[in-house]
């Protein structure tokens, strides 16, 4: 490993992979493996099924013509009455949500409430996920999301009363909003860095098999209440898995807890019988990478006033302020030398690690209850990655969602949604092949503009009125390919491009953001149905417009994952293009007598 680098990430790559990771995986496996009959269960559980009045019961009623929802009633004179009981159509489905609570004419808006009130809670439940993965930690939150979840989903299938499913649907939102918030961001954290596209792969690839399982299971169970039984059958073993995981190392280096990382990434090293790993002295990588980050803020903040952390104690019990707190950090030094060992290196090196939080400030997250979300605009490198991921999502979801509702063009629910998880392997598979060769940032980019044509394409063959229902659903699913592939991407990219301490909040506001972009699809397709060119021509411009918008974003492969916004700002200027004049290959800054240096791998202090 390299000596004057020294991070994270170097150090995961000498532990390597092994039973600790699997762990890891297959908490998150087990999530994937219950999502799709949460998120898009409701085509099942609650599809649109035929209906008639019900005038069975009295002789001196009978149907009104072309009405569903009224009744003819015969005698001195005739009258028009609301029906009150309704004949469903049971050739598809024998029980659904609707059969269950009559939920047709008036009472219709309870219908679409169900998947309605999903999408709300997820929205809440992602900025609950970033608060309390950054508070409380990735392991508490997937713990106590996972093990919520199992009690709502038994209590929505033992309900007889139509509030409390709707109530239990809002809050399996918010619950496993947490979860996908939570689970994997701490399997990203804790990967070999090299094996983190495989990873991301691995953890899409469960979700489409068991769109194409849910499918099956669909087509052989007709009763809405075993059939959310079977396809939460994977939620037990989550929650034994989700108790076996450790917390994550870069979130106890970032609230100092250094003791606990190093035993968490000793425990990995031992799991993983990493050979290479043993000889290292884990403690003082550990400490390396506390310093490393604290040298950084330092110069960060003596550069600029702004960038100043809020005066005062951040820690009970310390009586230092900020400032002489800081100056007292000696430069990082890397935790082996090609001269010396761990423990001469680190001599005279050794810090107060209660004091870890005061070496970052608000530009980071740090400081009050309130640094977190606001960091995300306070500089004009964030402001820029934090509003372009916000458009980019609320466009991504509009596409996704929207592509997800053709199903009207296609005659079988159970074939179409099992086209949709075949049609969402191959792109897994070949971005796990090809993800190591090239930028993540440029496969996103190749996949919208794609996608965008291949919508346009659907736009202009209806707006022909060439009327092919197999051509629509070609097109239908290579364009759901193609934003699936986005989906895999995207996800860990934006991981990727948030410092450690604004990660949570990161991948929040683009959650919150997909959210916003799912309550618009249904918008645009229900106040379209007479323009059928409409909804492809809609699509197809969002993705375009997104690809374009990721050029605004930086590069990420290559790179460790960044640590403080002082390593964004180093990507920045690593990618302008450099003046004929200036033959330097790195960026460097001096401020009094500290020095720091980006080089292509990362920040050194001198």
């Amino acid at each position: 490993m390299s000596n004057t680098k020294g991070d994270l990430d170097e150090l995961l790559a000498e532990i390597g992979t092994g039973r600790w990771s699997y762990l890891f995986f297959g908490t998150a496996a087990g999530f994937q493996a219950t999502f799709p009959m949460y998120l898009v269960g409701s085509d099942f559980l609650n599809p649109a099924t035929p209906f008639s009045c019900d005038v069975s019961g009295n002789n001196r009623t009978r149907p009104m013509n072309d009405s569903q929802c009224e009744m003819i009633k015969d005698g001195e004179f005739v009258q028009i009455l609301p029906c009150e009981k309704w004949i469903f159509d049971k050739s598809i489905f024998q029980s659904t949500i609707t059969m269950e609570w009559n939920l047709v004419c008036s009472r219709a808006w309870l219908s679409s409430l169900f998947q309605t009130i999903f999408t709300i809670g997820f929205f809440f439940g992602s900025i609950l996920g970033g608060v309390t993965t950054e508070r409380y930690g990735r392991r508490s939150c997937v713990r106590t999301s996972a093990s919520v979840t199992v009690f709502l989903t038994i209590v929505m299938l033992l309900s007889q009363w139509l509030w409390l499913v709707l109530l239990t649907r809002f809050l399996l939102g918010v619950s496993t909003a947490m979860l996908a918030c939570s689970v994997y961001m701490i399997c990203m954290e804790i990967c070999d860095p090299s094996l983190r596209p495989l990873a991301s792969t691995f953890y899409t690839l469960t979700y489409a098999f068991m769109m194409i399982g849910m499918a099956g299971l669909a087509y052989w169970i007709r009763d809405w209440r075993p059939l959310q039984a079977a396809g939460s059958w994977a939620c037990v073993p989550f929650v034994v898995l989700a108790f076996c995981i450790d917390e994550s190392p870069r979130w106890l280096i970032l609230k100092g807890r250094l003791e606990e990382a190093t035993q968490v990434l000793q425990r990995a090293s031992r799991l993983n019988q990493s050979k290479s790993a043993h000889d290292l002295d884990i403690g003082a990588f550990v400490q390396f990478a506390y310093q490393k980050q604290n040298q950084i803020q330092e110069v960060q903040n003596s550069n600029s006033p702004k960038l100043q952390p809020p005066s005062g104690n951040t820690q009970t019990g310390s009586s230092t302020n900020n400032d002489t707190q800081c100056s007292n950090v000696p430069p990082p030094q890397p935790p082996y030398g090609n001269d010396q060992d761990a423990s001469s290196t680190n001599e005279g090196n050794k810090l107060d690690y209660k004091s870890f939080n005061q070496g970052l400030g608000l530009d980071d997250g740090v400081g009050t209850w309130w640094a977190g979300p606001v960091a995300l605009l306070r500089t004009k490198i964030m402001a820029k990655v934090t509003l372009t991921v916000v458009i980019l999502s609320v466009l991504q979801g509009i596409v996704f969602l929207g592509l997800s509702l053709n199903s009207d063009f296609f005659s079988s629910p159970f074939l179409y949604v099992g086209l949709l998880g075949v049609f969402e392997i191959p792109p897994y598979i070949v971005l796990a092949l090809i993800a190591k060769r090239f930028e993540r940032r440029t496969i996103i980019i190749v996949c919208l503009f794609s996608c965008g044509s291949v919508l346009l394409a659907s736009a202009g063959i209806l707006l022909a009125s060439i009327e092919n229902e197999w051509l629509i659903l070609a097109n239908s699913l290579i364009s759901y390919t193609l934003i699936s592939a986005v989906f895999v991407v995207m996800y860990p990219y934006v991981l990727e491009i948030y410092p450690t301490s604004l990660r949570p909040w990161g991948s929040a506001v683009s959650s919150l953001a997909i959210c916003v972009g799912f309550s618009i699809a249904p918008i645009i397709i229900e106040n379209t149905e007479n323009l059928a060119w409409v909804p492809p021509a809609v699509f197809g411009s969002c993705a375009t417009v997104a690809g374009s918008l990721m050029f605004l974003l930086p590069k990420t492969n290559g790179r460790s994952l960044p640590e403080t916004v002082a390593d964004l700002v180093g990507w920045s200027e690593a990618e302008k293009p450099r003046k004929r004049n200036d033959n330097s290959l790195d960026s460097k800054q001096t401020v009094g007598s500290i020095s720091y240096t980006y080089h292509n791998e990362g920040f050194t202090g001198n």
